[in-house]
């Protein structure tokens, strides 16, 4: 880091994923000056928990900003949040000032399945013009009736992690539209929490979170100022969510530039100026900002997908890409890569992991090369659903880590058949949340830039992104036989 670096103003963004926490300091021209990282655990088990302890992930934010500031606590001038969609956590004031936190629940939780019956998915179904969620047990309402289910003190707040962050270093439960508006229970529309659907899981709007800017800003307590090494009052900016941060970072507000993240899951992205409505049902519309929002969609099944092949197979993520990408694409074997369900553009839990079409003389790469494929078809349709309502890309902006890999990033580019470049610094989410931290100090970046530089471009193949296309239509039609085998064998037991 040069002295000059050093020296220089800069912001701290800081990223609570669902697999760690990241900080990242900034500077004006968006270079990162120091970065910090800590993993946080999430519980799985067979009930469909996934859900991660409090105290770990706001020990983890602490230790990686004081990790960032130390050394540079003069040329601090704005901490920054962003976080991840539909987290669902409970807290109460403790007896002696303190707030107390539950666990954190993450959007991948299915606890709530149950409880998504058909009363609640009626309800959401009919609110989605105003809260542009599809009925699906990752939001709230269906987690919220769980909740109440299982007894709720007196005094109980619902809040997301970042929103429960903000509040330890502020004081002040806020939230952001982004946030908010991932949660299912918020009428974008009207900018303020939908009475309907609170009203049908029993919830009062006090008990939720102030819906506030993303760029409005509150000082940092004066006991944590000091832990952390920063100077009193610092402005902690209230930030937003991961989606429509990483489309702010990779692409800024440029309409023609789309984002493609593969990361545990999939997820594809789009700026509009204005509020717009899926006909269909099959994808979100978040808002940055009144002139500015983001249609898109995460899907279930990622890189989650590799990871789980290379522990079957008993080999190394980072062993499996390239050989099997080397492989050519074999249009007869079809890896399904359902393995959570799927969330957009589908929405439907029923779904599983299948692989149709396995013979002999294939091996363990041509099992990987099918679920590379695969997962690449599954990103192929949610861009299609995307571009539907947008309008065609002109350049596909390839974000997560791991699209770090240049054989998986042109089979990315293949796939979805449009040229594709990979933004610098790779660290989109963050990227975003800092022009949110720049411009509530006042110094905006300029409206058609992007944080991002992109790198050298790639173009598609057009007969690789041809044998996808094939895959992933064949896909659809097996996916639904294969659920309607399922469904009758279910009945029949």
């Amino acid at each position: 880091m040069s002295e000059t670096a050093e020296g220089a103003p800069a912001v701290v963004a800081v990223d609570i994923a669902s697999s760690g926490v990241r900080a990242l300091a900034f500077d004006e021209r968006y270079r990162v000056l120091a970065q910090a990282a800590r993993a946080v655990s999430t519980s799985v088990d067979a009930s469909g928990r996934s859900a991660q302890a409090w105290e770990e992930v706001i020990s983890a934010v602490l230790s990686v900003v004081a990790e960032v500031v130390a050394g540079r606590a003069r040329s601090i001038e704005a901490v920054v949040l962003s976080g991840t969609a539909s987290s669902l956590a409970l807290s109460r004031p403790g007896a002696h000032g303190e707030v107390e936190v539950g666990e954190v629940v993450l959007w991948s939780d299915t606890r709530a399945a149950a409880f998504a019956d058909a009363g609640v998915r009626a309800t959401a179904a009919a609110r989605f013009p105003h809260t542009l969620c599809p009925p699906h047990t990752s939001y709230w309402p269906a987690k919220l009736r769980w909740l109440q289910e299982r007894g709720l003190a007196a005094g109980v707040r619902f809040a997301g992690a970042k929103d429960l962050v903000f509040e330890t270093l502020t004081g002040r439960l806020w939230v952001d539209p982004m946030t908010a508006a991932a949660t299912g229970v918020f009428d974008s529309a009207a900018w303020r929490w939908d009475d309907e659907s609170l009203d049908r899981a029993s919830i009062r709007r006090d008990r939720l979170p102030e819906v506030r800017a993303a760029t409005d800003a509150a000082p940092l307590l004066p006991a944590l100022a000091r832990r952390l090494g920063l100077a009193a009052g610092t402005p902690v900016v209230l930030g937003g969510m991961d989606g429509p941060l990483a489309q702010l970072g990779a692409a800024g507000r440029r309409l023609g530039a789309h984002t493609c993240t593969v990361g545990t899951s999939i997820a594809y992205r789009a700026g509009t100026p204005s509020r717009v409505v899926d006909p269909s049902a099959r994808v979100w519309c978040y808002p940055v900002e009144p002139c500015f929002w983001v249609v898109g969609g995460a899907g279930s099944n990622g890189g989650n997908v590799l990871t789980w092949l290379a522990e079957v197979l008993g080999m190394e993520v980072g062993d499996l890409v390239a050989p099997a990408l080397a492989l050519p694409s074999d249009e007869a074997l079809v890896f399904l890569p359902y393995f959570h369900g799927e969330r957009a553009p589908l929405w439907r839990d029923d779904l599983r992991g299948a692989v149709v079409g396995l013979g002999a003389h294939h091996g363990a790469l041509d099992l990987v090369r099918a679920g590379l494929d695969g997962v690449a078809c599954a990103a192929l349709e949610l861009a299609e659903a995307v571009t539907e309502v947008v309008g065609p890309a002109e350049e596909v902006r390839l974000t997560g880590g791991f699209l770090r890999d240049p054989a998986w990033t042109q089979l990315a580019t293949d796939a979805l058949g449009v040229a594709t470049t990979v933004p610098d610094p790779d660290a989109a989410t963050a990227a975003g949340a800092a022009t949110l931290a720049w411009t509530a100090l006042g110094r905006p970046l300029a409206h058609a830039e992007a944080p991002a530089r992109a790198r050298a471009q790639r173009a598609p193949d057009g007969a690789a992104h041809a044998v996808l296309a094939r895959k992933a239509l064949l896909a659809r039609g097996l996916r639904e036989a294969i659920a309607s085998a399922s469904a009758a064998m279910a009945r029949a037991r």
